[in-house]
């Protein structure tokens, strides 16, 4: 919503007034002052609209949706309103009563009458959801038609494979057309954990889905796996510092019962062990086995991850 509001001197008191209310009910709006009611400059009042977008969509975002006039204009004045706003779907809004006597009675129907300022503060605030939801809708509309023209189906299956092959800008039309980021293909695997499962690892739609609101610690059904896990499996590294920049809980267990970081260490992955250590992931705890990420590199004889539990988290120091 938008408001350019029309008036002469005599109501500028009104005017700034009303400009006050806009701004609490953070409606933007533009002042197209007059010098008087018989200054009918119509080209300076059309310069404030721009119609051209597509028929479907007259307005953009610098384009009033609402007249507000306050004055008695000449009537020339409000036959031409009358006939911009049939051809515009612009909508004329009268508040008081100064500018009715200017009204013609067959032109009366184009116009809304506000008496008040409570009645057109109401009116307002009513108007703005009311757009707003038709906007979104408009939105949707467009983003599922965009992806159609790409030959993308906008089926939650179609989505997810969009985020194994890091068609980010897909994603986005998916997200815009009413998806979810959490949304889940049919085997009920999390968008992130497709992403972190890929062979080359899909960074940009990870990075693009936590922007955008993504839970990291949703559970795949499959393995039980979160997308760190996941990325620790897939060995991707880049996507695992996202994630943990991410906020990602360390020490989740997967369905059995092992952390990302055992993983890592039952992996000989050193650098991952040190980033998951460093990060703060806990290296005692036990997977369903009763083995932890430490044991595991004790079992495996692996020195170098050792070295690296014993610098960066030392064994806890039994109570005497």
């Amino acid at each position: 919503m938008r408001l350019l509001l029309m008036y002469s001197k005599a109501e500028k008191d009104t005017a700034e007034r009303l400009d006050a209310l806009f701004s609490k009910l953070n409606i933007p709006f533009e002042d197209f002052p007059l010098n008087s009611p018989q200054d009918i400059d119509i080209n300076r009042f059309t310069a404030f609209f721009d119609f051209s977008g597509p028929a479907e969509n007259n307005h953009d975002e610098t384009t009033p949706t609402h007249a507000l006039i306050l004055s008695s204009l000449d009537p020339q004045w409000f036959d031409f309103l009358a006939g911009f706003a049939f051809g515009s779907r612009i909508s004329l809004l009268i508040y008081g009563r100064e500018a009715i006597p200017g009204i013609s009675k067959e032109f009366a129907a184009f116009f809304t009458f506000l008496g008040t300022e409570a009645s057109l503060q109401t009116y307002l605030e009513f108007e703005n959801e009311v757009l707003k939801k038709q906007n979104a809708a408009r939105n949707i509309i467009k983003a599922q038609q965009s992806l159609l023209k790409m030959g993308v189906p906008t089926t939650a299956e179609s989505l997810a494979q969009c985020a194994a092959e890091n068609r980010v800008r897909e994603i986005s039309l998916f997200l815009a057309a009413g998806f979810s980021a959490n949304s889940r293909n049919n085997t009920g695997i999390p968008l992130l954990n497709i992403a972190a499962r890929t062979r080359t690892g899909n960074p940009e739609v990870i990075r693009y889905l936590i922007s955008a609101g993504a839970d990291v610690n949703l559970l795949a059904e499959d393995r039980g796996t979160t997308a760190l896990i996941d990325s620790v499996m897939a060995q991707n590294q880049d996507i695992m510092d996202d994630l943990i920049k991410a906020g990602t809980d360390l020490n989740i267990k997967d369905k059995n019962g092992q952390t990302a970081l055992i993983v890592a260490a039952g992996a000989s992955r050193e650098k991952m062990v040190e980033i998951l250590l460093k990060a703060g992931a806990d290296p005692d705890i036990p997977d369903s086995l009763g083995v932890s990420a430490r044991k595991y590199a004790s079992l495996f004889q692996n020195e170098a991850i050792l070295a690296l539990f014993n610098t960066i988290a030392p064994p806890k120091q039994a109570a005497s």
